[in-house]
C-alpha cells in the first residue's frame, strides 16, 4: 500500500514500506512563514532504532519550524536545526535506559517565493529538474567522499548523519538559489535511487508526474530487497 499525505497543489509526497519489516523513513511537508517546507529522513536500521531516530528528527524539526522567528534567515535556521536534531537523536535510549546507537539522514528544503534553501546530512538526496535536465544538488556523505575507489559496502557507509554527536559534513546554501517557472524539486530517501536510475527519474519528472509516479516506478522493478522508499516532489 502507498501512503499519501495531502499537501498544497505544488507539492506531492508518497511513501512505501518495501520488503522491510519496519518503516524507518519519515517525512513531512508544511507551509511556514510564506514558504513551502519539506523534509525527508531515512533512519539507519543497521544501528538499531532507525525508525525512532527518523521520527525524532522529524518531530524535532516540526517543533523548530513551528517556533521559527519569521525574521530568522533560512540558512541560520538550518544550521541551528542541525545541532539540535543531532543532539536529540544522540540522546535516544533503549527501553532499559541504555544508549541506543541510532542515526538518520536528513534532506530538507524551504521554498519562499522564487528562492530555494536546502540542507542535507547523509545520503538522502535533493534533485532539481530544469529545462529537461536533472541535477543532483546534494552529495552523498559516505566513504566515497574521502575514498573514491572504496569497495561498494565500505563506500556506502555514511561518514555524516544526524545523531553521530557532532555533525561537521553537511550540504547547505548561504545564498538563495533562484527557481524558475517549470522547475521541479525531488527530495528522496535512497529507496528511490536504489530502484531507479537518474535517467528513469528524469523521464518521470519530465512528464509532470508527481511523487506517486516515482513510487509506482520503483514498485514496478519488483526488487527482491526493496528498501523503505520516500519521495517528495515540489513544482514551481
Amino acid at each position: 500500500m502507498i501512503d499519501r499525505k495531502p499537501t498544497a497543489a505544488a507539492v506531492t509526497s508518497a511513501q512505501i514500506l518495501g520488503t522491510r519489516e519496519a518503516q524507518e523513513d519519515a517525512f513531512f511537508t508544511a507551509r511556514a512563514g510564506g514558504a513551502a517546507f519539506a523534509a525527508v529522513c531515512d533512519g539507519m536500521g543497521g544501528m538499531g532504532g532507525g525508525a525512532q531516530a527518523a521520527n525524532t528528527a522529524i518531530g524535532t524539526l516540526k517543533a523548530l519550524l513551528s517556533a521559527k522567528d519569521p525574521g530568522e534567515p533560512w540558512p541560520a535556521f538550518f544550521l541551528r536545526a542541525v545541532d539540535i536534531l543531532d543532539e536529540q537523536v544522540a540522546k535516544i535510549t533503549t527501553p532499559d535506559g541504555r544508549k541506543q546507537y541510532a542515526g538518520t539522514t536528513l534532506a530538507a528544503v524551504a521554498v519562499a517565493g522564487e528562492a530555494l534553501w536546502w540542507l542535507s546530512v547523509g545520503d538522502s538526496r535533493l534533485y532539481i529538474l530544469r529545462d529537461g535536465e536533472l541535477a543532483q544538488i546534494t552529495r552523498d556523505h559516505n566513504c566515497r567522499l574521502v575514498e573514491p575507489d572504496a569497495e561498494k559496502a565500505r563506500g556506502e557507509a555514511l561518514i555524516s548523519f544526524i545523531g553521530m554527536g557532532g555533525v561537521e559534513i553537511m550540504d547547505r546554501n548561504e545564498a538563495p538559489f533562484a527557481l524558475l517557472p517549470g522547475d521541479a524539486l525531488l527530495l528522496c530517501s535512497d529507496g528511490v535511487t536504489k530502484a531507479l536510475t537518474d535517467s528513469e527519474i528524469l523521464h518521470i519528472l519530465r512528464h509532470d508526474a508527481g511523487a506517486d509516479a516515482l513510487i509506482q516506478a520503483a514498485l514496478a522493478k519488483k526488487l527482491r530487497n526493496r528498501d523503505n522508499t520516500t519521495a517528495v516532489v515540489i513544482r514551481k
